[in-house]
């Protein structure tokens, strides 16, 4: 698909293309449709349904017309997103944006394209005719792929703002063969002064249900889609980036996030580029900014706003410029910058056995993979996780902030005027700042230089985050709000985010970083919580168990934590929330001790290190921190949680673990190694038959010579 520039009027082109098709229209025939064309051609719309209509004049597809369609003509459609059956509310002023026809062809073909906007011509009161024309996209050149049916859509150059009804146009400017069988779809009820074509200017327009030729037997399916707010209604876009920040050092992929500000309705999409010093490369755009509202009391979006991941692993190393833009439907932008020194390669290790969550007992071997061609060596190091860890959190009920008279021991109510039940971010982040109050790395002297309660720090927290202003939390006030708070407050704390963390990823953060987390949890209600701990290892229906404080309720409680079809959710009350986000809180100079475990410092031979473990308790989870180093002194990480576990450990070479080493052990050695199958139970590593900290050919051959005695037992 290709887009022309230059814009040529309709009439003008069907003046030089006025060969009469009277002949083929006469030939037409009507067909019963089968399937409603669900293939996209042209401008796909990826408006967010919160913000865009889609507008037509029929009541719904029926039928297709079979020999009708020529070429070189104009179809024309009367729209009114007033109608009671439009679905937009308050629609006028209206924002078109684009314009849809669908079609049906029975083979692959070509054919160029315009839309374009008229008035409705007033001067008879009693029909619906095409009038002065208003707007008027370029030329597209569209592939046809394969039969079937499309929807066709065509963007205008530029967005155009009607405040009532009007007549939306799709011109096709390219004849076509009868072989196409171009056809195009109309419903049952043939109401005239809706719908015409042109394809003569001696003829003029013909009304699709009354003329000469052959009547159709409903309206034709011609849509518009655009924005209800028209241009004076809607604030102009505000944009700024959450993340990345300035100065940051990106390795290798990147969550970008971006906040539009203004509340706007017609934002049209988010666009990110990158720039090393010359023109800015698109790396894609956003068009749905739906975000969640966590209020406690009612469900969440489903949304994380304005965002995109980027993997530049293909781009020179340096400093680059970001760029984020919003773009609204009438044609406004903004937008923000930030400098960051992309490494196109990160050194942390990608650990590819053994996996998170499994047991480990006499040895544990770590296969790691690394892209960066300069990393010199890797470390790791262990945490001895505790089977019941604990952060001490304070128990914090959200009904002691959104105080507004002045008495907050009288439950704040929303009820009663106040704003108490939509307080769960405050609350959550409260407790979590509260921690690092007791570590001793944060202050919470007030101006008076008394100490202010927890209570009390939410109450000011609730004001950063605006949580009184939009009658809960979203999550950008959220993450914005804290660096507002505390920047200024000595600026002692570092604040970090991720969307849909596992366990794994959460614990780490917690247990091994040290750090304090909130949640941001979705579903009915949406809320936040705070992370206390972790209490046990996988429980039986292969989940874990999370200790939270639980701002609805001011308790410190379990819940259950579990992937679920790609999404992460934490089990409150007996009710299943995603857990959307996670944002953590870490003092600047908090240093987190850990054991080292061993080093490999040459990877020619592939990086892996094997530790056997000294003194570990049965049962117990520890946690391993593969760390990267290049030449150039950057640094990559990258953990493992395991269990310890030797009772009940598996046999050597007993890789289906039912109790006898034999053909069918290695057959599943075999498998693994030369096909990818699923490794032996227990894990990756108990293919290394030989112990040479490599899995491979020889490992097969290894264990061959196991079976017929002619070497010792696999080595795990």
């Amino acid at each position: 698909m290709l887009k022309r520039t230059g814009v040529v009027s309709c009439l003008a082109l069907l003046l030089a293309l006025s060969a009469s098709a009277a002949g083929v229209k006469n030939a037409a025939r009507v067909a019963r449709i089968d399937t409603l064309p669900h293939q996209h051609l042209g401008a796909a719309p990826m408006f967010s349904a919160a913000v865009a209509c889609t507008v037509g004049n029929d009541s719904a597809i029926a039928y297709y017309i079979d020999g009708w369609v020529a070429g070189a003509e104009l179809y024309k459609a009367y729209i009114d997103p007033g109608s009671a059956s439009s679905g937009c509310t308050g629609p006028y002023p209206f924002t078109i944006r684009q314009i849809n026809m669908p079609m049906r062809f029975r083979k692959a073909c070509s054919l160029t394209v315009s839309v374009d906007v008229e008035a409705v011509d007033a001067s008879n009161p009693n029909c619906h005719v095409p009038g002065a024309l208003k707007a008027i996209s370029s030329d597209w050149n569209l592939t046809v792929p394969a039969a079937g049916g499309y929807n066709i859509w065509i963007p205008l150059d530029t967005p155009y703002v009607v405040s009532g009804p009007f007549f939306a146009g799709f011109y096709i400017s390219t004849p076509l063969d009868t072989s196409v069988g171009a056809a195009i779809y109309c419903d049952n009820d043939p109401r005239a002064c809706f719908t015409y074509n042109i394809w003569d200017t001696t003829i003029g327009f013909v009304d699709l249900v009354n003329n000469d030729y052959y009547n159709f037997p409903g309206r034709l399916a011609l849509y518009v889609i655009g924005s209800p707010g028209g241009g004076s209604v809607e604030p102009a876009p505000v944009i700024s980036f959450l993340k990345p920040v300035s100065a940051e050092v990106l390795m290798g992929s990147v969550d970008l996030w971006a906040w539009e500000k203004s509340g706007s309705k017609v934002i049209d999409y988010v666009s990110f580029a990158y720039s090393k010093g010359g023109a800015y490369t698109e790396i894609g755009r956003d068009y749905d900014g739906t975000h969640a509202l966590r209020n406690g009391v009612q469900a969440s979006d489903a949304g994380i706003g304005y965002d995109q991941n980027w993997d530049f692993s293909g781009l020179p190393e340096g400093n680059y410029t970001l760029k984020v833009t919003a773009v609204d439907t009438l044609g406004r932008t903004a937008w923000d910058t930030v400098t960051v020194y992309l490494k196109s390669q990160s050194p942390a290790p990608r650990i590819t056995s053994p996996a998170n969550g499994d047991d480990f007992c006499s040895s544990l071997t770590v296969l790691m993979q690394s892209n960066d061609p300069a990393l010199s060596n890797i470390q790791l190091f262990r945490t001895n996780a505790q089977t019941n860890y604990t952060l001490a959190m304070p128990p914090l009920n959200q009904q002691l902030m959104g105080d507004v008279n002045g008495n907050p021991n009288d439950g704040n109510h929303v009820s009663s005027g106040e704003f108490g039940e939509y307080c769960s971010g405050p609350a959550a982040v409260a407790a979590a700042v509260k921690v690092w109050a007791d570590r001793g790395f944060v202050s919470l002297m007030n101006e008076n230089m008394t100490t202010l309660t927890p209570a009390q720090l939410g109450q000011r927290l609730a004001v950063a985050f605006k949580t009184q202003a939009d009658n809960g939390t979203y999550d950008e006030n959220l993450y914005t709000g804290l660096k507002d708070y505390f920047v200024p407050r000595g600026d002692m704390l570092s604040f970090d985010m991720q969307h849909n963390p596992d366990y794994y990823a959460l614990r780490s953060w917690v247990e091994d970083e040290q750090r304090t987390v909130v949640l941001g949890l979705g579903g009915n209600p949406g809320l936040w919580v705070a992370v206390n701990g972790f209490s046990g290892w996988k429980n039986a229906d292969g989940s874990y168990t999370v200790s939270i404080m639980n701002p609805l309720t001011g308790t410190i409680m379990d819940a259950p934590m579990r992937t679920n079809l790609g999404s992460n959710e934490l089990s409150i009350g007996g009710v299943w929330h995603s857990v959307d986000i996670m944002v953590s809180l870490f003092a600047k100079t908090w240093n987190v001790t850990r054991v080292l475990a061993s080093v490999d410092m040459n990877g020619a031979d592939g990086w892996s290190i094997t530790w056997t473990p000294v003194n570990l308790s049965e049962g117990n989870p520890y946690i391993f921190r593969a760390i990267g180093r290049d030449a150039g002194n950057y640094r990559g990480a990258s953990t493992l949680i395991m269990r310890y576990k030797c009772l009940g450990v598996y046999r050597p070479g007993d890789f289906d673990n039912d109790g006898q080493t034999d053909i069918a052990d290695l057959q599943i050695l075999i498998d693994f190694i030369t096909h990818g199958e699923p490794s032996p139970i227990g894990g990756a590593a108990r293919a290394d038959c030989n112990c040479d900290r490599l899995v491979n050919v020889a490992d097969i051959i290894y264990y061959i010579n196991f079976l017929f005695s002619a070497s010792s037992a696999p080595c795990y």
